[in-house]
């Protein structure tokens, strides 16, 4: 069944690629930092959002601000998105400000941070210390759709004008950016298990926003009023997020970082073929996992 997804030789690759320790990655993941992770200086109370790339990362971000700034939206509003909750790895040249290592040391505690790295490259110091981490899935068919798009609007991927087949043989062979999606929910999910992480599916999340909220604000013991949650739910519904500008960074690349945010759009890619393959591979993957999504 792998031959049904086999990938040619003159497959798409980002500029400035690199592969590390198996992980295919894009130029702005800086290399010294998965090679020292020790560069990073984390704090006890630090707080990180984890998660393969469109799986709710933005979502989940803005609802833990919003829990830990206890409702108060004044920050959320005068700062764009990537100001306030930096990812910890990138940096991009095109925007020097958010240069992650520089965000976090210039961030007050307790710190919001994020990040797309997988386990085994994430900073063990955060680990060992015991930090707070939110950790969001998402059905990898609707993450292969969203990235997908995403390819086709983000500078740094380049100029991918190719079919949603050939994108998905990419992702299916561990040469999009962040790599392989079994590899990285898997690892987390047997490192969750038996850690003090909350673990979120982005489906129960949109089937039930406020419960979603209610728990992060329990998790980061947080004992807000119940006219707070439902403000702080509201405030980061989906249509309100897609509105919000700087949450969406379309004022300043001119695309959506925000698209759908729907449950089952891979229906309008996947052909038939291609969804019986790739269940097969998601049976065999996640076999004795006792991880399943809902498609």
């Amino acid at each position: 069944m792998a031959d049904f997804f086999k990938l040619y030789s003159d497959y798409y690759r980002v500029p400035g690629e690199y592969t590390f320790k198996g992980v295919y990655y894009a130029s702005y993941v800086r290399k010294e930092v998965l090679e020292r992770p020790d560069i990073f200086k984390i704090k006890p109370d630090d707080c990180f959002v984890v998660s393969y790339p469109k799986s709710g990362t933005t979502w989940t971000l803005e609802l833990a601000q919003l829990i830990m700034n206890k409702g108060d939206t004044s920050h959320t509003e005068s700062a764009h998105h990537f100001d306030r909750v930096p990812y910890i790895e990138y940096y991009y040249p095109k925007f020097p400000q958010w240069d992650g290592l520089k965000l976090m040391e210039g961030l007050k505690s307790p710190r919001l941070l994020k990040s797309q790295l997988p386990l085994h490259l994430f900073p063990p110091q955060a680990l060992e210390m015991g930090c707070k981490m939110i950790f969001v899935a998402r059905n990898p068919k609707d993450v292969a759709v969203s990235y997908y798009h995403f390819y086709q609007t983000v500078p740094e991927y380049g100029d991918y004008k190719g079919q949603f087949s050939d994108f998905l043989k990419m992702f299916m062979n561990k040469k999009v950016v962040h790599g392989d999606w079994f590899d990285f929910v898997l690892d987390w999910w047997k490192y969750i298990k038996d850690n003090n992480v909350l673990f979120l599916k982005y489906e129960d999340m949109i089937k039930n926003p406020r419960a979603a909220t209610m728990k992060i604000a329990n998790y980061l013991n947080y004992d807000l009023s119940d006219d707070v949650i439902d403000r702080i739910t509201d405030y980061c519904s989906f249509d309100k997020m897609k509105a919000n500008k700087v949450v969406n960074f379309e004022e300043i690349e001119g695309h959506e970082f925000i698209r759908k945010g729907q449950k089952g759009d891979w229906r309008n890619h996947f052909t038939v073929a291609e969804s019986e393959a790739f269940d097969k591979i998601y049976e065999e993957r996640m076999k004795d996992s006792g991880l399943s999504f809902e498609w």
